[in-house]
């Protein structure tokens, strides 16, 4: 378990993909940070792997935006080792002071939780690293975790 946090700064990425809602507040100027971390990841649900859609949304990744400024994250997506890729959809925006979770299973997106739709695990019960990138590809936060008898929740 390592934690860490990042900041992305806005130069240098293309403007949707990094601006902040301008129906909500006032673009960030080409100096000021974007503060969005993973914070959590759920890899190992309570209870036998049935492959229930129930059980499925018991796995999830949380992130969290630090900043007090809602957040863009329209585009950006966030992969595990074997490359299983969520992609935030397009117009979702992270409050300020926010943790959002994307669980893994099925059902109707909301404001602070999401669901990457899918009929596997997606998280190894061994360990595994979540990439948290850009629309362009560009890597700026990671959580690595191995598995600890009795922990099935990482703290990133």
């Amino acid at each position: 378990m390592f934690a860490r946090r990042f900041s992305l700064l806005v130069s240098g990425f293309a403007a949707a993909a990094v601006t902040v809602a301008a129906a909500v507040v006032a673009p960030l100027s080409a100096s000021a940070a974007i503060t969005v971390v993973l914070s959590g990841i759920q890899y190992d649900p309570p209870g036998p792997d049935y492959r229930t859609n129930a059980q499925l949304n018991q796995e999830f990744f949380t992130i969290r935006n630090i900043s007090s400024r809602p957040i863009n994250l329209s585009g950006f997506r966030v992969l595990d080792v074997a490359n299983h890729v969520f992609v935030f959809p397009r117009g979702y925006v992270l409050a300020g002071r926010t943790t959002a979770i994307v669980r893994t299973g099925k059902n109707r997106n909301r404001a602070q939780t999401l669901y990457w739709n899918q009929g596997n695990y997606i998280w190894n019960n061994t360990g595994d690293t979540a990439r948290f990138q850009t629309p362009a590809g560009k890597t700026f936060d990671t959580c690595t975790y191995k598995a600890v008898t009795g922990r099935a929740r990482v703290a990133c």
